[in-house]
């Protein structure tokens, strides 16, 4: 009996060292000696955990689509592992198949529903598909059982910041910023709360809290002298636009904002001298437009302040905007509105006097609502005479304006 037994265990032994040589070889990175080990095992007697480690030893060479057809074949061996769905959402993951990797997760919850590991996973799966409502429901729970790890409460915090819960967003965040967060995006995501809370105040704290643990940080810096400029408080803003600016490249918006702040704080010369960087890049900023023609205005160059005005005034006006008006009042005719419809004809027609059809579009409504038929008459006549040898409607203009004389001479 004891001489069976021994030749049992002897048998066994050979398993065992290779099961071990294998986690062995994974726990020391070498991985491409394991994957050997592996396959040679499979070869003779395929397992679950098997493809599992050989998954494993696949996603540390960056192979992951191999390492996916690994860790399916795992989870199909083995069904009612947790550990292998929840791996196989990783690899899906890795390659940024999110609803793959989704799925996966939800298959580990429902077989360890209590894992609050794996539904920080699935949330962050959610956050990274922009599914922000279901990511945000998940933190919620995990919240309700674990309120104090931080690691859940920045991605918490993110998901009711995206699905506007501003308030718990920022209450959320105030506890990590007082925890000495070195996640920059907390100190960033909080400034933009408060800014859209209108709390500036709260924002350029959140900035400064920033700079202490990254100094000079430039995305803090920009955000300190954004936040500034957004409540018009331009002196303030001046500095850490500068102190941006020396540090890093120029962009448009921040070129702009920063010369707008010297028009402000009275520099005009050198608010002109930025600004007009700005113009050479894009012509049609009314905004950059304007605040040229206001430093040439403050420095008694009058000329190119009505100019820059001027140019102001036509760039201000978005070129479709004509357009919108002219659809509208079409609109408005059909809907037999037509007191509305020729107030937008009017609006199109100032701000594009260059469509002289809408003239013709005008008379026409003018007929329709049968109220003043010289109005009619006129705006035939104004069409005819504007649009010239142009007029796509002459015939139909000039006939009208015939029919309408008749009529009027019979009415008196």
């Amino acid at each position: 009996m004891f001489r069976k037994q021994m030749i049992f265990i002897f048998l066994l032994l050979p398993v065992f060292s290779l099961g071990q040589e294998i986690d062995l070889l994974l726990l020391n990175r070498e991985y491409k000696q394991a994957l050997q080990q592996i396959e040679e095992r499979l070869a003779v007697r395929p397992q679950s955990d098997l493809y599992f480690k050989k998954g494993l030893a696949l996603e540390k060479l960056l192979k992951f689509e191999d390492a996916i057809a690994a860790l399916e074949l795992a989870c199909a061996s083995d069904s009612v592992n947790p550990v292998y769905w929840e791996e196989l959402a990783e690899a899906h993951s890795s390659l940024g198949n999110y609803m793959d990797a989704i799925a996966c997760f939800q298959q580990a919850i429902g077989l360890d529903g209590q894992n609050l590991t794996l539904q920080g996973k699935l949330a962050k799966s959610y956050i990274n598909l922009k599914a922000y409502a279901d990511a945000y429901a998940y933190y919620q729970r995990i919240n309700f059982q674990d309120s104090t790890n931080s690691y859940f409460n920045r991605y918490f915090a993110y998901a009711a910041y995206r699905t506007n819960r501003l308030e718990e967003a920022a209450s959320l965040y105030e506890k990590l910023l007082q925890q000495g967060t070195r996640d920059l995006s907390v100190y960033l995501n909080l400034a933009t709360i408060y800014s859209k809370q209108e709390n500036m105040n709260g924002a350029v704290r959140a900035c400064f809290y920033g700079e202490r643990i990254f100094p000079d940080h430039p995305a803090l810096v920009l955000k300190r002298a954004d936040t500034y400029f957004l409540f018009k408080d331009y002196a303030k803003a001046q500095h850490p636009y500068e102190r941006y600016l020396a540090a890093n490249d120029s962009t448009f918006d921040v070129l702009k904002n920063y010369g707008i702040c010297l028009y402000f704080t009275k520099f005009e010369e050198e608010a002109v001298s930025l600004l007009e960087q700005c113009y050479e890049i894009t012509v049609n900023d009314p905004i950059v437009n304007f605040y040229i023609g206001a430093c040439h205005k403050k420095l008694k160059h009058l000329h190119e302040s009505i100019a820059f005005f001027k140019l102001s005034i036509e760039t201000a006006t978005p070129s479709y905007l004509a357009e919108i008006y002219h659809h509208m009042g079409q609109v408005y005719g059909w809907q037999r509105e037509f007191k509305a419809s020729i107030e937008a004809y009017d609006e199109a027609m100032k701000l594009d006097p260059d469509k002289v059809e809408l003239l013709f579009e005008i008379a026409t409504t003018y007929e329709e609502y049968n109220f003043n038929k010289t109005l009619a008459l006129n705006y035939y006549r104004t069409y005819l005479l504007e649009a010239g040898e142009a007029a796509e409607n002459a015939d139909y203009a000039l006939d009208r304006i015939k029919r309408i004389k008749e009529e009027l001479f019979f009415e008196e």
